[in-house]
């Protein structure tokens, strides 16, 4: 019987082959997991958030145009720039060197 006989150069070529056979085995099955299962899972995710923006914004849209039309719309400005006013500390604060004087 002969006996197999493998040179270290072929060796590491054989070890070298099995990697590379490893790893494309590994990147094709998450290719397909990815591709068949995350992929949707997260496309349907993506989808219903933006549904949902979408549904957010035309109501957002409608109601603004609905303050448009009834007149209503000055009024909300100037209560939400007061608000802002107020919480930026524009109004309604002292000033911090205690000159209460307007000019």
């Amino acid at each position: 019987m002969e006996t197999l006989q493998i040179d270290i150069a072929t060796l590491g070529w054989l070890l070298f082959a099995a990697a590379m056979g490893a790893s494309l085995l590994t990147l094709i099955l998450l290719g397909l997991i990815f591709h068949f299962y995350l992929g949707p899972k997260i496309e349907r995710k993506i989808d219903l958030r933006l549904e949902e923006g979408a549904d957010r914004l035309e109501e957002r849209l409608r109601k603004r145009l609905l303050d448009l039309l009834t007149g209503r719309s000055r009024e909300v400005i100037r209560d939400r720039a007061r608000d802002l006013a107020r919480g930026m500390g524009l109004i309604g604060t002292r000033r911090p060197d205690g000159d209460n004087d307007p000019e």
